[in-house]
């Protein structure tokens, strides 16, 4: 029995291998053609100079449109199938510097006030540092990114327990309807259409693979009065999972 459980572990790891060299081959190769049908768009937009036809120069910036939003796919499937074979170094963090710089670096947070609150014995940790600000990179861009209103409210909360680090990223935004809450960890997939906001539909995705490897959980909550809450705990101990 257990020779056979063996047996399907590894056959399972090698499908896995397989699916992910896949997509990191299909994603890479078209990446090049993709670039090559944007700047031939470039090229035939200059060579009509100034004169071009108002119709078909906002064509061209749609289908310039369309090729760099369908690159930034590409690059998301790259990062998707790469998870777990890149950025995997332990160091030590600061957690809070880590918000922070997370903070900082979105581009998007104008007439947002962030809440941000802790509640850790220490501030600092070992752990795989580039996945975990990226997780929380991931889930503060969405809180900003797709909320609705003028002004807007974004909370962090950081408690340490036992064994894992409980992060709560939550806002005041529309939320997300019962129907359509399992369907946003899917690759790709949008509440919103891409061409009314813009995004790749894969941070969710690639966020909940990696506390998936690290053996964690991410789970959505729906916020009492509209709003979203995402709850991450993230192990003090890393459990690799592949």
């Amino acid at each position: 029995m257990a020779e056979a459980e063996k047996k399907c572990q590894e056959e399972l790891s090698a499908l896995k291998k397989e699916y992910e060299d896949f997509v990191y081959i299909v994603s890479h190769d078209i990446k090049t053609p993709m670039r090559a049908i944007s700047n031939i768009a470039k090229w035939i937009e200059d060579d009509l100079g100034a004169d071009i036809n108002i119709d078909v120069l906002n064509n061209f910036t749609l289908l310039k449109n369309r090729v760099g939003r369908l690159e930034n796919m590409l690059n998301a499937l790259l990062e998707l199938s790469r998870v777990n074979r890149t950025e995997m170094e332990f160091y030590e963090v600061n957690i809070p510097k880590i918000v922070e710089g997370c903070i900082a670096s979105l581009d998007n947070k104008l007439n947002v006030t962030f809440h941000v609150n802790y509640n850790l014995l220490s501030e600092n940790c070992v752990t795989l540092g580039k996945k975990l600000n990226k997780v929380i990179f991931n889930l503060l861009d969405n809180a900003v990114r797709f909320h609705d209103k003028e002004i807007k409210n974004v909370f962090v909360d950081v408690t340490e327990k036992e064994l894992d680090y409980e992060l709560k990223i939550s806002d005041d935004g529309p939320g997300i309807s019962t129907e359509l809450k399992e369907r946003i960890f899917s690759i790709f997939y949008t509440v919103n259409s891409k061409d009314v906001i813009d995004s790749t539909g894969a941070g969710l995705t690639i966020s909940s693979k990696i506390i998936e490897m690290v053996g964690g959980s991410i789970r959505y909550i729906p916020a009492e009065n509209s709003g979203s809450i995402f709850q991450i705990n993230w192990p003090k101990k890393i459990n690799l999972k592949n």
